[in-house]
Formats: structure tokens, C-alpha cells, sequence
């Protein structure tokens, strides 16, 4: 058996101007690079919308707790 010999080396190793080259030379492959970009840049969106969330979240969830031991104080200062 003979091993698939890679023509294109791999992705993370290509500059993006080489791919900018890449993408003159053939139209299609310009077309599916921006795709792969914008779906890159949605994903980066997406995740940085769930941090900025998940952050709200924690902070009310502090906000919380500190109330509850505000209301503790008080009720333990009560007895």
C-alpha cells in the first residue's frame, strides 16, 4: 500500500496570503475561504455572547448570595 501524499500543506500552516494568492488563482476556492471565515467569525460572536452572558449570570448569582447573607446577619442579629 502506498501512503496519500499531501499536496497542500496543512491549514494552520498556510499564511493567509498565500491563501489570498490561492483564492485569485481560483475563484471558487476565494468563495468557500470567505465562507469558512464568516463562519469562523460567527462562532467567535456566538461564544463571546454566552461568556458576556454566563458573566451576567455569575454576578447576579453574587448579587444573590451576598443578599442572602446581608438577610442571615440580620435575622442571626435578631436572637
Amino acid at each position: 500500500m502506498t501512503e496519500a501524499v499531501r499536496q497542500n500543506p496543512p491549514r494552520h500552516v498556510s499564511a493567509r496570503g498565500s491563501a489570498k494568492a490561492a483564492a485569485g488563482a481560483d475563484p471558487q476556492a476565494g468563495d468557500a475561504i470567505d465562507a469558512e471565515r464568516e463562519a469562523f467569525d460567527f462562532r467567535l460572536a456566538e461564544r463571546a455572547e454566552l461568556l458576556r452572558e454566563s458573566n451576567a449570570m455569575r454576578d447576579m448569582m453574587l448579587a444573590q448570595l451576598k443578599a442572602d447573607d446581608e438577610a442571615l446577619k440580620k435575622y442571626i442579629a435578631m436572637i
